[in-house]
């Protein structure tokens, strides 16, 4: 550095601040990597002629701008050779003037501070952001974490928290956010300290098997639906098609009757401007197995719901050994065989038959349905209930629309989630940051729960009893990126494993505290903690949801999903038909370090959609930096094992098969997953549809799945969560969406069937 006679300068704003050379350093030296420089000495140097040249015409009372300063860069890059890194200097100040004049647009003639790219920035002002009655964006990034900051801490007062510690608390919840180290659920940033009510996403509703206990059931479910709560129902409670009603003495038409009555409710109750998500399950000994495994094979049918079937410990050992036993149902302690009903108009059945069929063979016909129609899902509900904390409250009998939540009958979970990325340092874990965060993260989630309030008063009640909260992460692939850990491997399945237990444990250790401090969760008597004697504020700490919306805001990976592209063309960003390339930031470090940083390697990276073939990448840096359809089915499912160890509810996860991938590969998938004892298993088989986009290149002529069509209005009103990531089609903005998390987010608007 060389001694100038500049102090200060002036910044866009008229703000006088001090003035830092190495500011100028960094900047060059970024320029230079854009276009493959290294030299970090060359940068020093350059920037102490920037320095040397403005002591030519500034001092200490002449102050000079950002952007005389910046022109001085410019020249004195031009003038010393550097024309290409003069070019992305001028390029990268060219963008930020762009991101300026765009923050302004978004922020109602503000700007933010926090590093959010623009389309972080969109979304957050189209979903998150407070507007008053005209639609006008009235906070910015930093005002919305400081409100929610503020209502949570607050809760603190009904436990007699000194205001002088309530304030340190906030400021405390505000810097693990505006720090991207934790983030709680949308629904909390959206509505914490404003005038709507803060609801939580995932609610299971039981219905009793009556008219009345079934159409009450609908009822709450309609209420909390225009809250903007996800639903979860477990219809294999109802009783089959064809047996005797004693009230009535008439027939019952059966769980799938009831189930397109919901769907037809559900159709015209909107979701912030979209169709609540909602979950159906069917257990598989239900005698109208056939019937559900079916109810979407017409296209357009329950366009509401998505569908899963229950599958037992008993139904899977079947499968495995090929059992040649005829499979039976139960209902009310007798045995029957699955029967195929026969229909007309309205739902009236027109006849009713048994099938003797093996335990295999449903669950092939399970495969087949979900091969056409991304459809029936699975769940393995014997695993849940072994890990089930309160057994007193009886069986738990089905999840939220994403399968990471299961519950009892109107039970809630609130979700937030911890950024992986940011606790490594150095090439290291800073496990003890994360032990931090994650205490802060749980009394925060533990507050949620005193601020919220549900239009349904039995969900109160048992909420508040339970007071489960679901801690989840983001960011993984990105941690392993930073650690130079493939995901597909022994290292990554035990990193994983690792980082889930001190975050489980933190927060159980964190519950304890608050259970001293403010008193055990109300249900604790008929909970797994009574028999420990250990006291618990909360029945459930740990789940990893689908984190889309939010960890796109945050610029890192979704929940525990790889990364499905590194690397994609985008056009018109500084005006006309200007085209270039987004790449990973981890990824291009990677590249730089390793001097292969250039515009050839990057077509072809975008072009395979894969670094594997690429010879001129070093062999490390391919086996670091895969992506989805780089890594085995069996990869996939194991490291999903490897968080359901440490995780009390379940995982939102895809499990991603090549397309040509065939249905006995998918139902071996499907045992593994139960063999490892993982909650649910969510298929996706890459190219099942015509309208996927980002995907690798294929050649193989394979069985198809029939390709869904879609009017206008269909896709803006109800297209549910499968059918959006078959077509790939936003059902909002008409633009791509990724398919992760077991579900899918659209990258350009957020919108998200499961996000938090």
């Amino acid at each position: 550095m060389v001694d100038n006679k500049i102090k200060k300068i002036r910044k866009r704003n008229n703000e006088i601040v001090p003035f830092e050379q190495e500011k100028i350093t960094n900047a060059i030296f970024k320029a230079a990597e854009a276009v493959g420089g290294r030299d970090e000495a060359t940068a020093k140097r350059l920037s102490d002629l920037v320095v040397a040249e403005l002591n030519k015409v500034y001092d200490e009372k002449h102050i000079p701008s950002v952007e005389e300063i910046q022109d001085t860069v410019e020249k004195t890059l031009i003038e010393e050779g550097h024309a290409k890194t003069a070019k992305a200097y001028i390029i990268y100040r060219q963008e930020r003037r762009r991101i300026r004049e765009e923050q302004k647009k978004i922020l109602n003639g503000r700007k933010t501070s926090l590093p959010f790219s623009i389309n972080a920035l969109k979304v957050l002002a189209k979903r998150y952001l407070q507007k008053d009655d005209e639609g006008n964006i009235i906070e910015i990034p930093e005002e919305m974490f400081m409100r929610v900051a503020k209502t949570l801490a607050e809760a603190e007062k009904k436990y007699g928290m000194k205001d002088s510690e309530i304030k340190a608390l906030t400021q405390q919840f505000y810097e693990v956010m505006a720090n991207f180290e934790f983030v709680p659920a949308g629904r909390t940033l959206t509505n914490a300290g404003a005038p709507t009510p803060l609801v939580s996403n995932c609610i299971v509703l039981h219905a009793e098997d009556s008219m009345e206990g079934i159409f009450t059931t609908l009822k709450d479910a309609s209420l909390l639906q225009q809250a903007g709560s996800g639903l979860g129902f477990p219809f294999h409670l109802l009783r089959p098609a064809g047996f005797r009603c004693k009230r009535s003495q008439g027939f019952a038409s059966g769980p799938v009757s009831f189930l397109n009555v919901y769907n037809e409710a559900f159709g015209v109750i909107k979701q912030q401007n979209r169709h609540g998500a909602n979950m159906c399950i069917m257990r598989v000994d239900h005698p109208d197995i056939l019937e559900f495994i079916h109810c979407k094979d017409k296209e357009g049918d329950l366009r509401n719901f998505n569908i899963s079937v229950g599958l037992t410990n008993e139904f899977m050992e079947k499968v495995k050994n090929n059992d040649p036993e005829p499979w039976l149902c139960t209902w009310n302690g007798k045995k029957y065989k699955p029967r195929r009903i026969y229909r007309k108009e309205h739902s009236t059945i027109v006849d009713i038959k048994e099938e003797t069929m093996t335990a295999r063979e449903i669950f092939e016909e399970i495969i087949n349905a979900a091969w056409r129609n991304g459809e029936p899902g699975c769940v393995f509900l014997d695993r849940v209930n072994e890990t089930n904390p309160l057994p007193g409250l009886g069986r738990i009998e089905a999840c939220n629309p994403c399968g990471e939540q299961f519950l009892h009958d109107g039970d809630v979970c609130n979700l937030g989630s911890i950024n992986l990325e940011k606790f490594v340092k150095d090439g290291k874990i800073d496990f003890e940051r994360l032990k931090q965060v994650t205490r802060l993260a749980v009394r925060m989630l533990d507050n949620v729960i005193d601020q919220t309030e549900f239009p349904v008063e039995r969900v109160n009640k048992v909420f508040r009893k339970n007071r489960r909260v679901g801690l989840g992460i983001m960011g993984f692939a990105d941690m392993l990126y930073l650690l130079g850990i493939p995901y597909n491997s022994e290292e990554g399945f035990k990193t994983a494993e690792k980082v889930m237990k001190t975050i489980n444990e933190e927060a159980h250790l964190m519950s304890q505290e608050l259970a001293k401090e403010k008193g055990e969760f109300p249900n604790w008597d008929k909970s797994i903690y009574k028999k420990k004697g250990i006291k618990m504020r909360n029945a459930a700490l740990t789940t990893i949801a689908p984190t889309g919306t939010i960890s796109m805001i945050m610029d890192v990976s979704g929940g525990v999903e790889p990364y499905f592209a590194l690397a994609y063309y985008y056009k018109g960003i500084l005006g006309g038909d200007t085209e270039l390339y987004y790449v990973n930031k981890h990824l291009k470090k990677a590249l730089i370090d390793a001097n292969c940083y250039n515009d050839e390697i990057m077509k072809r990276i975008i072009e395979e959609g894969t670094l594997q073939n690429i010879k001129e990448i070093p062999e490390k840096i391919r086996k670091v930096f895969v992506t989805a359809m780089d890594i085995s089915p069996e990869d996939h499912i194991r490291m999903q094992a490897s968080f359901q160890k440490h995780v009390d509810n379940s995982i939102s996860k895809t499990c991603n098969f090549p397309n040509n991938a065939t249905k006995e590969d998918v139902l071996q998938g499907y045992l593994l997953a139960w063999k490892l004892k993982c909650k649910g298993c969510t298929v996706y088989r890459d190219g099942s549809r015509e309208e996927q986009v980002l995907n690798i290149k294929k050649s193989e002529k394979v069985e198809k799945s029939p390709k869904i069509r879609h009017s206008e209005d269909e896709i803006n009103g109800s297209v549910t969560k499968t059918e959006v990531m078959q077509t790939k089609i936003c059902p909002e903005c008409k633009k791509e969406v990724i398919v992760s998390e077991g579900c899918y987010t659209c990258p350009s608007c957020g919108s998200s069937a499961c996000s938090l």
